[in-house]
């Protein structure tokens, strides 16, 4: 058979496209268009010169599905705007379609960044295309859906990956992962995901997705779900989630869900994480019906729930990071929290009865982070919060405490955040915080009755001499605090400084990237520090 001319393939190669459904023949025609390049390339650029099935009959055969997919990775090459991808991975290449990947360790783990096949060259059809942080932009094509034996979808923190999803996951029910996190992508949830059985892994958090999640629901083997930061709605109730039996991971914080936080989620046998922070939530907080030791991250914080903390939060055996904080929680600080072997305790910011500080905090010593901010508390600092000393955040802003601040907070050497703000203290600073070796933050401004001098925070043994942030009533034509502008960088008083609007928050936002634990302290949009 002699070999066919450019002009002859491409004829023969549209042909096969169109009557097979691979693409729309508007699509091919469309001059510029991801199709009609992946047409021009397969057909006429491409050095490999493969074979073209000239009927649509042979479309299950090797051939033809060699000649499919080395099109369709083209396509997609072309609609993501390939030619401007940080690193190629060999696509477009004369090399076998299925050679078109990269090997990428760390530690132990190995990765196949790429384009990567099951069964070889020969006979191999693509399960995996994964392609992170490739500064990929443009949309991701229909074709897609040719690539039925995938198992990995993956083009996590390409930033600029825009539009909707396609409706063209209808027939991989070998995918089990799906990373599309830190893009563009707009629209809602694809129906043709109800389709996904084999589904266990779905990343499409930091993109601006919208609609609901009844296409996902009925997926049983669901185990680690990331929507964060959209803008997903939906009024959940206790009934939304019953199909996830297999679930170990939620997190559909900073969407616009409504209703209540469904009880079945803080009963489920083997969810270890959820975040379902910064939505419209409203209602109490539901009880624990029994022990279980597997939920270890709870983070509700900044939606509306009200009633008390429920006493059977005690059941959560497993917890170590929970955040209640930006609610209307009423009631007492619950006393059975001291039954959790918490590290992070953020409560601040609700509507709690006046009391004192609850005496029991200062047996949780394995806090490292506790945030009471806002939470109507009066009387003293208690001297034995000097023996937390695993603390590196302790938050008492906003409150009414008074008396001194105890000498005994000088003990906290792993201390990195120190706010007093905004109470009725009085005394001196205790000189021992000066010899603190990681203090960052020290905010002591609000309090009317603190005297002295702060220079001596910038002159101790402790620290670096130099502050993130230190803030104290140092400024305008009455401070009750005497510190120099080369070591207060914060000196209240000032016309230019307004600290009492200034909300110094520090609950943190951590990512399933970096396994539920802070990587940075951040207050607002001027003002962060790292650790």
């Amino acid at each position: 058979v002699p070999e066919m001319t450019d002009a002859e393939r491409e004829k023969a190669a549209r042909a096969f496209l169109m009557t097979t459904g691979v693409s729309l023949e508007d699509d091919m025609n469309l001059s510029g268009s991801p199709q009609h390049k992946a047409l021009k390339w397969i057909s006429k650029e491409d050095t490999r010169r493969v074979p073209i099935p000239s009927n649509p009959e042979d479309l299950g055969t090797t051939k033809a599905r060699k000649f499919v997919q080395r099109y369709a990775l083209a396509t997609f090459y072309y609609a993501t705007e390939g030619d401007s991808w940080f690193y190629p991975f060999s696509f477009l290449s004369d090399k076998d379609e299925c050679e078109w990947y990269e090997i990428h360790t760390e530690g132990e783990e190995v990765y196949f960044w790429g384009a990567h096949c099951e069964g070889g060259s020969d006979e191999g059809a693509v399960s995996q295309i994964w392609l992170p942080n490739n500064d990929m932009a443009g949309t991701i094509p229909q074709e897609l859906e040719q690539f039925t034996n995938l198992r990995v979808f993956a083009l996590e923190y390409n930033l600029n990956i825009t539009g909707t999803l396609p409706d063209a996951f209808h027939s991989m029910s070998d995918l089990s992962v799906i990373v599309l996190s830190n893009n563009l992508i707009e629209g809602k949830i694809p129906s043709s995901f109800k389709k996904l059985s084999n589904l266990e892994f779905l990343a499409a958090d930091d993109n601006q997705m919208e609609g609901n999640l009844n296409h996902i629901k009925e997926l049983d083997t669901l185990k680690y779900v990331y929507l964060e930061d959209n803008f997903f709605t939906e009024s959940l109730s206790d009934s939304s989630f019953d199909g996830w039996t297999k679930l170990k991971q939620l997190d559909l914080s900073d969407n616009e869900f409504s209703g209540t936080v469904p009880a079945s989620l803080l009963n489920h046998e083997h969810l270890t994480v959820l975040d379902l922070h910064d939505n419209d939530l409203t209602g109490p907080i539901p009880e624990v019906s029994d022990k279980q030791d597997k939920l270890t991250y709870l983070a509700l914080h900044k939606n509306s729930l009200s009633g008390p903390i429920p006493s059977t939060i005690k059941h959560l055996q497993g917890l170590t990071d929970l955040d209640l904080s930006h609610n209307q929680l009423t009631g007492d600080i619950q006393e059975s929290l001291k039954h959790l072997n918490l590290v992070y305790l953020f409560l601040g910011e609700n509507k709690f009865d006046a009391n004192p500080v609850p005496a029991f905090l200062t047996g949780m010593t394995n806090l490292t982070e506790l945030s009471l901010k806002h939470t109507n508390l009066h009387g003293s600092i208690p001297d034995s919060f000097g023996d937390l000393t695993d603390l590196y955040l302790l938050d008492l802003d906003k409150n009414k405490l008074t008396g001194t601040i105890p000498e005994s907070l000088g003990n906290l050497d792993n201390l990195i955040v120190l706010m007093l703000n905004r109470n009725r203290l009085t005394g001196t600073v205790p000189e021992s915080l000066g010899n603190l070796p990681a203090l960052g933050v020290l905010l002591v401004d609000g309090n009317d009755g603190l005297s002295g001098s702060l220079d001596f925070m910038c002159t101790a043994s402790g620290g670096n001499g130099t502050f993130f942030a230190l803030a104290a009533d140092c400024g305008g034509d009455a401070p009750t605090i005497d510190c120099s502008n080369a070591c207060c960088n914060i000196c209240c008083g000032n016309p230019d400084e307004k600290c009492d609007d200034m909300g110094w928050t520090a609950n943190y936002d951590p990512i399933w990237e970096l396994s539920y634990e802070r990587y940075r302290f951040e207050f607002d949009m001027e003002r962060r520090m790292r650790e």
